[in-house]
């Protein structure tokens, strides 16, 4: 999936490092069976049963993937499959605003 990332020894580093140049201002923790549909631009799709997304003030997205919580990854190009409500799929600034 995406390589735009940011890795470091502990997931509290992560963080730090993320706020370093913009504030954080939203996380949406999700856990859902069978799991969130999540594309990223290339179309590769991934399912997670329990996906974590942080926000930041310069509108970026942010999130672990794979279980890798030594790297986050910027997925602000990703789709996330709605399978809730409309059946389609919507921009992560569009799926991390629901609700």
């Amino acid at each position: 999936m995406t390589s735009n990332s940011i890795h470091n020894e502990s997931y509290q580093q992560l963080l730090n490092e993320l706020t370093k140049d913009k504030q954080v201002i939203g996380e949406k923790m999700v856990t859902h069976e069978p799991g969130v549909k999540v594309r990223d631009a290339s179309g590769e799709e991934q399912v997670y049963v329990n996906w974590d997304v942080i926000r930041r003030a310069d509108e970026t997205y942010w999130s672990v993937l794979d279980g890798d919580r030594k790297t986050l990854y910027n997925i602000s190009d990703y789709s996330v499959y709605d399978q809730d409500d409309s059946n389609q799929w919507l921009t992560v600034a569009e799926w991390f605003k629901k609700d």
